[in-house]
């Protein structure tokens, strides 16, 4: 029986001359688990803002769990039908403490006091956060205040669950936790709806439908849709098995880890696949791996830490230390990846880097520059190595994109035909093409476009460095191929790049991967070492999905 029908449904966006969702009808049942899947800017968001009368559709309707979620009256049955985890937390985080926080929708429930304290204790445990169920969300890290916003949203025991991108910014293993919590939902007859980029997630579900464009151009299950040739004009890709067995030349199967795809795979090829990763392997491949990185010289580094450390609320009682006595050098024209849980202090190392943050002790240089020094031109250190943090949108003030990418330059002195030309390439690099970008409103872009833009407002500085916080989260899988291409391309001209990524597959494309843990440098040095020889599982991260296949296949062939 459908909870949710949504029928001929339609939106445009005030001020927008093109619609966002156009003549959409689909009917989701109770328990079902549907994936919503597209390019950036094809309606997702849109789509689900609909669901609980944030949105106002027109012409069309929707009905959730029999009400009308346009309707004032039918909004709040809809709303205690349904709920809506943000793709951006902030957006629904409204309590100065966590607790209170998940609690805030209970209250305006009417549930008793006792029953409260016990759905908020469980909803907290569920996504590992009753440990910081007194902290300010303000200090929580984007991955955590993401938790929190999915323990708010299952405290209200709802019929429905819609997650809008709910897993981008958590770390592998509390991706893995989020994606069991959808499970357990779905097993309890509550439907969950998962709008994601990340194909491996979506081939999870039971159907997928995808958006183009505004327009719903599939809906089926994953085996359907990974098998059609369509993917790549829609912008999606494949799960990562099922891209390996299309390379390895075995039949794909939705679903399946690299445990078992390896397993398979010397079933079906035999000895001659395990010969060729032994030597691979052998030859300092993935299995094996190569040396950490000594600390080099100060002089020949674009960034360097020694016993650098960072407090927030330094002195008060809720101190807490982010950076905890990191030493590390980045060469010039490198490419660093900073990975690590959730909390474990990426973002605030980033910070030190660009001089946002300055250490409590030690020191952090950047090209040479002690960013705590007291002749530091602070703002020259940061023009040369500007940072894009995690969340665009909360940084982004200029009405209109061009503006906002020209905002950096314009502060640099620049005017005229060189002002546009350097605005020009950064939007045409970051993937929003000028000519057709320049003037959109800001503010309408989607997720992922706001995150290109950010991009686009710091490479439009020509700077010898570019700092990224989680530079691919919220993007399509095109368009994180994309990024990934241009982050390579920007290193190989002899620039500097250090980017935070909970993918680890994208760390293993990098030249040095960095791991945190509780705010410490753990380990440090090429891919091959540190996911090799160098691997230690209680990092509490995984790794890339090349090397555990890698690995059963090893191990395949030594059975």
């Amino acid at each position: 029986m459908a909870i949710i029908g949504i029928d001929s449904l339609g939106y445009t966006y005030p001020g927008s001359s093109e619609p966002a969702l156009s003549d959409i009808s689909l009917d989701i049942d109770e328990g079902d688990y549907v994936a919503i899947v597209g390019a950036n800017g094809s309606g997702k968001s849109t789509l689900v803002r609909c669901l609980n009368g944030l949105l106002q559709p027109e012409p069309g309707t929707v009905r959730v769990a029999g009400a009308d979620p346009s309707d004032p009256k039918g909004r709040v049955a809809a709303r205690k039908a349904l709920s809506l985890v943000f793709q951006s937390p902030p957006d629904q985080i409204v309590a100065s403490v966590v607790e209170e926080d998940v609690a805030f929708g209970l209250e305006n429930l009417g549930v008793p006091r006792p029953e409260m304290r016990e759905r908020v204790l469980e909803a907290l445990d569920r996504v590992d956060l009753l440990a910081e169920r007194a902290r300010a969300p303000r200090f929580l890290s984007a991955g955590q205040q993401q938790r929190l916003a999915v323990a708010g949203a299952i405290a209200m025991r709802p019929r429905i669950v819609a997650f809008d991108e709910a897993t981008s910014m958590i770390d592998p293993v509390g991706r893995k936790d989020v994606l069991a919590l959808m499970d357990d939902l779905v097993a309890s007859g509550i439907a969950v709806i998962h709008v994601t980029h990340d194909m491996d997630e979506a081939a999870r579900a039971r159907r997928v439908a995808v958006l183009s464009e505004g327009r719903l151009v599939f809906v089926g299950t994953p085996a359907e849709l990974f098998a059609s040739d369509r993917l790549d004009g829609l912008r999606l890709g494949r799960p990562r098995s099922y891209a390996a067995a299309l390379r390895l030349g075995i039949e794909p199967i939705v679903g399946e880890d690299a445990a078992a795809l390896g397993a398979r795979a010397v079933r079906v090829l035999g000895a001659a696949i395990t010969v060729a990763v032994s030597e691979k392997a052998s030859a300092g491949g993935h299995a094996t791996g190569g040396d950490p990185i000594a600390l080099a010289d100060e002089a020949g580094a674009a960034f360097s830490l020694r016993d650098a450390s960072m407090s927030y609320s330094n002195g008060a009682e809720n101190q807490c230390r982010a950076v905890d006595c990191v030493s590390m050098d980045v060469p010039a024209g490198t490419v660093v990846a900073l990975v690590g849980k959730t909390g474990s202090g990426k973002s605030s190392l980033l910070q030190l880097l660009d001089g946002l943050a300055l250490p409590d002790s030690g020191s952090a240089l950047s090209f040479g520059v002690d960013t705590a020094g007291r002749k530091a031109d602070l703002r020259t250190v940061r023009m040369r190595a500007p940072l894009a943090v995690q969340r665009p949108e909360s940084a982004i003030f200029e009405p209109y994109s061009g503006d906002e990418v020209a905002f950096g330059p314009r502060n640099q002195g620049l005017s005229g035909e060189r002002l546009v030309e350097r605005v020009r390439a950064a939007m045409d690099a970051a993937g929003l093409p000028f000519d057709e970008y320049r003037d959109k409103p800001s503010r309408t872009l989607s997720g992922g476009r706001k995150r290109r833009l950010a991009i686009a407002s710091i490479l439009s500085l020509d700077p010898d460095a570019l700092l990224l916080d989680e530079p691919t989260s919220a993007l399509d899988p095109a368009s994180r191929d994309d990024m990934l291409r241009l982050i390579r391309g920007y290193a190989s001209g002899g620039r500097t790049v250090v980017m935070s990524t909970h993918s680890m597959d994208e760390a293993a494309s990098a030249d040095r991967v960095a791991v945190m843990r509780d705010g410490r440098l753990e380990a440090y040095g090429p891919p091959d070492f540190v996911f090799g020889t160098g691997w230690d599982s209680s990092w509490g991260i995984e790794r890339p999905f090349a090397f555990e296949l890698d690995e059963a296949l090893i191990a395949g062939g030594r059975a």
